[in-house]
């Protein structure tokens, strides 16, 4: 066990040690304030305004933190967050193929199987956290700039989601939102740890998870695939959004982290089964 966790650290240490591993963190801080600037700038608030006044909600109360917040991680996270992590997880095993480094490493007694399950794990585990730095950047952002306090306005036309949150439940909606945001967009890195782990360059990889996901968002949203949509992994993705109705449907999202577990593991298993068939010697 020392010696697994010895291992887990020093993947840790490479991926969070690469320069581009901080990329994600600081577009994303860039963004949520250019994010802000428009809306202030442009006047953006109004349609909130005027959406929440169509309501009979008062505005003054629903212009908070947490709306601001859920604005920000709705306009920014997946695109902006699949370009980052399809960026470490394609590089973190076609980089080491790439360089050599594969081979001094598998020169230790360590199995294929294990070392590709510990960069797996390190390519999940920055998912998750780059998805909660987001998280709460945005809401720090919405603090400072709205204060501490307000209810939360959920509008998500694209998604069928209007509703109102007051007080302490509006917050732990928004965690409830940014736990269940990390846990999904663990299927982008995913993707790209499993084209990581044919024998193409990093860039090949990252384009081609980022290529698949935006084929698959966009079909999504065509009307020729309704009824089919349980197929795509971005609608899976989407049940986020469902924790912001009146009644949560714990089974539909349940369901929904199920799938995209189901999917991590098995794009692992067959990244597994791609990797140990190539000949790193040659």
């Amino acid at each position: 066990m020392s010696t697994l966790w010895f291992q887990l650290r020093a993947e840790l240490w490479k991926l969070f040690a690469r320069k581009r591993s901080y990329m994600g963190f600081v577009a994303f801080a860039l963004l949520q304030v250019a994010l802000w600037l428009v809306i202030k700038l442009m006047k953006g608030e109004e349609g909130l305004k005027r959406q929440i006044a169509l309501q009979g909600e008062a505005v003054e109360t629903y212009i908070s933190a947490p709306t601001f917040a859920l604005l920000i991680m709705n306009l920014s996270l997946f695109l902006l967050g699949g370009l980052y992590l399809a960026l470490v997880s394609g590089d973190i095993v076609a980089k080491e193929s790439e360089d050599g480094q594969m081979r001094l490493l598998l020169a230790r007694p360590i199995s294929r199987l294990r070392l590709l399950g510990l960069k797996f794990f390190s390519c999940s585990l920055y998912a998750f956290v780059l998805v909660e730095f987001a998280a709460v950047a945005a809401f720090a952002l919405g603090v400072a700039v709205r204060g501490w306090g307000g209810g939360l306005f959920a509008w998500m036309p694209e998604l069928g989601v209007l509703n109102f949150f007051n007080g302490d439940e509006a917050i732990r909606r928004y965690i409830l939102c940014a736990v269940t945001m990390g846990v999904l967009m663990t299927a982008v890195s995913s993707i790209g740890f499993f084209l990581s782990c044919f024998k193409i360059k990093p860039a090949a990889a990252t384009i081609g998870a980022l290529s698949y996901l935006m084929i698959d968002s966009i079909v999504r949203v065509s009307p020729f695939m309704k009824g089919y949509k349980h197929y795509l992994i971005t609608k899976h993705i989407s049940v986020w959004s469902r924790l912001f109705m009146d009644d949560i449907p714990w089974a539909v999202i349940m369901r929904g982290v199920t799938v995209v577990v189901a999917v991590d593991l098995s794009l692992f298993v067959l990244g597994v089964a791609v990797f140990s068939s190539r000949d790193l010697k040659s």
